[in-house]
């Protein structure tokens, strides 16, 4: 059984215990700091005033502070448990502002913005913990304190949770009790089970009364059970309440745990046309739905077609046999559906009625309809053909012959009468060839069968045999009873066409001019689709026409249309000759059905126009030097050349001087109008130039003009460097006495017209001297001490010069000796002057 005790405080000790902790708290005072009360409270609460909880849980009592309307913010409580001999748990934590807890019995906390605060009891034995909430900031006695009361069990209870059943069957229901401390179940338990929401009506197995409720003891194992179970099967839910009672039939622990009853329910909608033609598909989409809310399983669907239908497919494996479609749907999953479509042919008229059934394993099914009327479709016939016709030519009439309505023509008959003055040449339906059967003058075609939109295409080739005016007509008829009629009227003449074609005698190449072409009919009748074609010869080339032609290779086509008697039209063909030479320009021009095809032919010399540049100068010079360059232009062509310039671009590194004759300057260019130069004339002129920096340049000169392509020449001219170094080695003093300090200054001086480059000096020092000191940190100091070797960052540029100093001490003499005569030597190299350049420089050391 579970153990619980409560022992209530002798109200001295309360009084006492309660007077002691005032006074321990008024001088500890951890909230003293804190910020000042909204309001003055009056009453406090401890909520709940009585609770269970199982061992080793953690266990929450919530103290409020009040005014007398509303809640206290800022307000000291303090928490304290009454240790009587049999009392267990202590306090684990407090929530709240400024928490403190003193020890395991005694906390102090502020309330929060709502007036309340918190303390966190737990317990590791069965037992009562009484709990007393003080507000010390409430004058009055009587009001200032609440208590509570957690009864703690060692046996705690595991309710089941929220669950689920088709609808109409039971449902059994567990509570199992075990001891924390050990784990055995906890027997004699009694556990109450109540419905608090009986729609739909369920009722307890076994329950007295109305059956809402049922108490139940927990078995050997720990196990206090009922089944819930419905009166009638009904989607919906119910709650139960679940209480765990103590020996004097309180409610210890409860859960409200919520049954739902669910069922799948199946819903079959189809769509359809209402209406389609004879011999057409029609597509029927079939969606089952699972609406309740258990899966409906094994669902399966089947769709009856009637004999004015015939199957022709099903998506999602669909299979038919005979007049039934069936489809294995599965599992549909709740608020899930499963859709299918079918497609159907109409083979007969009226009205066609599908029938739609889905049935699960459980037993469910629905039913829907779809309703289709099949209707016959007709015919309508167009034919076109040429207004006029040459005598003698073969004349095309085409045929369309289309399906109207929503349904199918069916066996469709062609009859085409054939006017006196022509006669029947051929036939084809669309690109095929057909043999017709002819009977007089009746030229008949079998189309077969036509959907409705479907269109039968038959071209009709009839020879023109006599001038004049004669009317073709054609009949279609189906075998529904369907039929139209088309007639096309021609007017066949005979036209006579002449051509005339003129052009320039020369062109220069690459150079547009245009042919005039003139297309005239002679005779008594229209010319009807008359064209013009122009060929063109290798080495011409298509530009452009007015009218606009259409080119295709080296041909030109113009459709003129229609020319009246004595009527004319003129085309103006733009070309171009590509390749130089005598070009012999052919056009001809025809009608429909015309065999005369007249034929004009011109012919035009291209001209082939050349310029070339030459430029004569040196290919090398010194920096600062100038060079004279002669460039000529030369007409190599077999036409004059206009417009004759030539043009010199100055390199980087290079500074124009003068030119003769005069050009034009610009920047980098210099330019002269040379104007025109006759077949094999030449004209030449020059340019000074001076060389300004270092390195190999391309000087670039152009002749263009006006007939000819620009031609260029290229140069490459090295700038070579002209430097110029002079070297200085002087001492600051002379003698030198023993011991004695003397700097050595080295200069470098570049003199020439071109930086110098990988600058480097080199001084050894004699041994009368010691090195005490350099002067630039490009200088440094042998290992040895011996060398002072510079190396100049960079490029020394022309007229700039550079010093260092090194400074030396002077060495004893010999002994015996009161002088020595030094040379101290300083060597330049520079990658411009392949041989060093050296300076000396004499000291005399004396006797200090």
């Amino acid at each position: 059984m579970l153990s619980a005790k409560r022992l209530v405080w002798p109200v001295l000790g309360l009084v006492l215990l309660a007077v002691g902790l005032i006074g321990i708290t008024t001088a500890a005072d951890p909230q003293s700091s804190a910020d000042p009360q909204a309001s003055t409270p009056t009453q406090v609460s401890l909520t709940p005033a009585e609770s269970w909880s199982c061992i080793f849980d953690q266990h929450e009592l919530t103290a409020l502070l009040m005014d007398d309307s509303a809640a206290v913010s800022n307000g000291r409580i303090e928490f304290f448990l009454n240790r009587f001999p049999a009392a267990v748990g202590d306090i684990v934590a407090v929530d709240g502002g400024g928490p403190t807890k003193m020890n395991n019995t005694f906390a102090i906390v502020q309330t929060g913005s709502d007036g309340e605060a918190s303390a966190t009891l737990v317990a590791t034995r069965p037992g009562d913990t009484d709990v007393t909430a003080f507000a010390p900031g409430i004058q009055d006695d009587s009001a200032h304190k609440d208590f509570s009361v957690v009864h703690w069990v060692d046996g705690c209870p595991s309710f089941p949770g929220d669950a689920e059943n088709p609808i109409g069957t039971p449902h059994p229901m567990s509570v199992s009790i075990l001891n924390v401390s050990d784990g055995s179940p906890v027997q004699g338990m009694s556990v109450r089970w109540t419905i608090t929401d009986d729609d739909p009506d369920a009722r307890f197995a076994n329950a007295p009364g109305d059956g809402n409720t049922i108490t139940t003891t927990t078995n050997a194992s720990g196990v206090a059970s009922a089944t819930l179970q419905q009166v009638a099967g009904a989607i919906g839910d119910n709650s139960v309440l679940i209480e765990v009672l103590s020996s004097d039939r309180k409610t210890m622990f409860s859960k409200t745990i919520v049954k739902r009853w669910k069922s799948a329910v199946l819903d079959v909608s189809a769509t359809g046309p209402a209406q389609i033609g004879l011999l057409t598909e029609a597509t029927y989409g079939i969606t089952v739905s699972n609406t309740g809310d258990f899966n409906a399983t094994g669902t399966s669907l089947t769709a009856s077609l009637p004999a004015g239908l015939e199957f022709v497919s099903a998506t999602d494996s669909g299979a038919a046999v005979g007049s039934n479609v069936t489809w294995d749907l599965g599992t549909i999953a709740t608020d899930a559906s499963a859709s299918v479509s079918l497609t159907a042919k109409g083979i007969q008229t009226g009205d066609q009625v599908i029938n739609y059934r889905a049935e699960s394993s459980e037993g469910l099914s629905d039913d829907a309809t779809t309703t289709t009327e099949v209707i016959r479709g007709g015919l309508e016939v167009t034919k076109t053909g040429p207004e006029q016709a040459d005598f003698g030519s073969q004349v095309t009439y085409t045929i369309r012959v289309t399906g109207t309505g929503t349904g199918a023509s069916t066996a469709i008959q062609l009859v085409d009468t054939v006017p006196t003055g022509m006669s029947f040449v051929s036939a084809q339906i669309g690109t095929q060839a057909v043999t017709p059967t002819t009977s007089g003058n009746n030229v008949t075609i079998a189309l077969g069968t036509l959907n409705p939109d479907e269109e039968s295409s038959v071209s009709m080739v009839l020879q023109a045999n006599q001038t004049g005016e004669w009317t073709n007509q054609v009949t279609v008829t189906s075998a529904e009873g369907a039929s139209a009629m088309a007639e096309a009227t021609t007017t066949v003449v005979q036209p006579t066409l002449s051509l005339t074609k003129t052009g320039p005698a020369t062109a220069l190449l690459n150079a547009e001019f245009d042919y005039t072409i003139t297309v005239t009919n002679n005779g008594d009748g229209e010319a009807t689709g008359t064209s013009v074609v122009d060929t063109l010869p290798a080495g011409l080339e298509y530009v452009s026409s007015d009218p606009a032609g259409t080119a295709s290779g080296s041909t030109v086509t113009w459709n003129v249309g229609t020319l009246d008697p004595d009527g004319s039209s003129t085309i103006t063909l733009t070309v171009k000759g590509t390749t130089g030479g005598a070009k012999e320009n052919v056009a001809t021009a025809s009608t429909s059905g015309n065999t005369l095809q007249p034929e004009a032919r011109a012919t035009t010399t291209i001209l082939v126009p050349g310029i070339e540049i030459t430029k004569v100068g040196r290919a090398a010079l010194f920096v600062g030097n100038q060079v004279t360059y002669t460039l000529t232009a030369s007409n190599t062509g077999d036409a004059p050349l206009t417009g004759v310039t030539i043009t010199e671009t100055i390199p980087t590194g290079m500074s124009y001087v003068s030119s003769s004759p005069a050009g034009t300057e610009s920047g980098s260019t210099v330019t002269w109008d040379i104007g025109d130069l006759a077949v094999g004339a030449t004209s030449s002129v020059t340019v000074t130039l001076e060389g300004e920096s270092v390195g190999t340049v391309t000087n670039t000169a152009d002749a263009s003009s006006t007939e000819a392509d620009a031609e260029q020449v290229m140069l490459s001219i090295r700038i070579l460097p002209a430097p110029g170094a002079t070297l200085a080695l002087t001492d600051s003093f002379d003698p030198v006495s023993e011991g004695e300090e003397v700097d050595f200054s080295v200069t470098v001086s570049n003199q020439g017209r071109s930086p110098m480059t990988t600058v480097r000096v080199v001084v050894p020092i004699p041994t009368e001297f010691t090195i005490v000191s350099v002067s630039d940190e490009q200088a440094t100091i042998s290992a040895d001490r011996r060398t002072v070797t510079f190396a100049l960052d960079g490029s020394l540029a022309t007229d700039d010069s550079f010093s260092f100093t090194i400074t030396v001490s002077a060495n004893d003499l010999p002994a015996g000796e009161i002088r020595q005569d030094t040379v101290t030597t300083a060597t330049l190299t520079y990658s411009e002057f392949s041989e060093p350049v050296s300076t000396d420089e004499g000291t005399t050391v004396i006797e200090a």
